[in-house]
């Protein structure tokens, strides 16, 4: 929903008064001027409601609850503060808790269910909140990898992996279109292409997700069809073509995925996500 508001200005008129004498006494015309002020508009302020998940709950093939993960956020429901995994019987399985020292940096740390620290990444932020570095350790506080990403036109560009020594092992290239990201490339240490991904789009909707060797030879696919613009079903294919894996979704009135379910090549189902929402408004003004 968008609001708008405007301030109306005020025209101000200035009038000249007349004067007279005793002795003379005369008509004095007066021109009277109007000075109006330009109309200013206060910038249009845009607000949008923001929907985020509070708990998924993960189902067998056959209904059987199987483990649901909780997620916690701040006040304002913009940072995520915690994910909390429980088992079927509400037993806390795995924390992951961030704690944000500043707008620009922020960790991620993993507990088992006893609390003990399993490892935690250190994330240094830009000032768009992009992420532009990661470190991770395990418990002993020992760095085991290193994420950098750049970014261009707001858009992730460039992401790459070193080891604990700052060896480079991997980097991806990220190439978008008019629609949006249109392929994403995988290139090993020394620069060689390794596979890439190739995503098309229908009307501006996901269309269609194409994995590729370094040969150009297709390894496996994935393809969207939407109904009423809402993402409704994701088929994974094998190279040839077959159909591996169905992912069925039904929306909310909003859009929002709220049962997601998993279903093998012959529709059995494998898996069933039951996702529930909370949504919170974010403001911003029209330039």
């Amino acid at each position: 929903m968008k609001l708008t508001s405007f301030l109306l200005a005020l025209v101000a008129v200035f009038f000249i008064g007349c004067a007279s004498s005793p002795e003379v006494s005369e008509m004095v015309t007066v021109k009277e001027d109007t000075v109006t002020e330009e109309v200013k508009k206060e910038p249009v302020k845009i607000v949008t409601i923001v929907y985020y998940p509070v708990k998924v709950e993960s189902y067998f093939g056959d209904g059987v609850k199987d483990e649901y993960t909780v997620l916690s956020y701040d006040e304002g429901g913009s940072l995520l503060l915690k994910e909390e995994l429980f088992n079927a019987d509400n037993s806390l399985q795995q924390s992951i808790v961030s704690k944000y020292s500043d707008s620009e940096s922020s960790v991620k740390t993993t507990y088992d269910a006893a609390g003990t620290l399993l490892s935690y990444e250190k994330i240094l932020l830009d000032v768009d909140a992009n992420i532009i570095k990661k470190k991770k350790f395990d418990n002993k506080d020992i760095l085991q990898s290193i994420s950098e990403y750049e970014y261009k036109d707001g858009m992730k560009s460039i992401w790459k992996v070193y080891n604990e020594s700052g060896s480079l092992l991997s980097t991806t290239l990220y190439i978008y279109s008019d629609s949006g990201l249109a392929r994403i490339e995988s290139m090993s240490p020394g620069g060689d292409l390794e596979e890439y991904f190739e995503i098309i789009y229908n009307n501006g909707l996901l269309s269609e997700n194409n994995h590729y060797n370094s040969d150009g030879e297709i390894q496996d696919s994935r393809s969207f069809e939407y109904k009423n613009g809402f993402l409704v079903m994701e088929l994974v294919n094998r190279k040839n073509g077959s159909v591996l894996r169905k992912i069925m979704y039904t929306n909310d009135q909003w859009g929002n995925p709220v049962e997601t379910v998993f279903m093998d090549a012959g529709d059995n189902v494998q898996e069933r996500l039951i996702t529930a929402y909370e949504s919170r408004e974010e403001i911003s003004y029209e330039k």
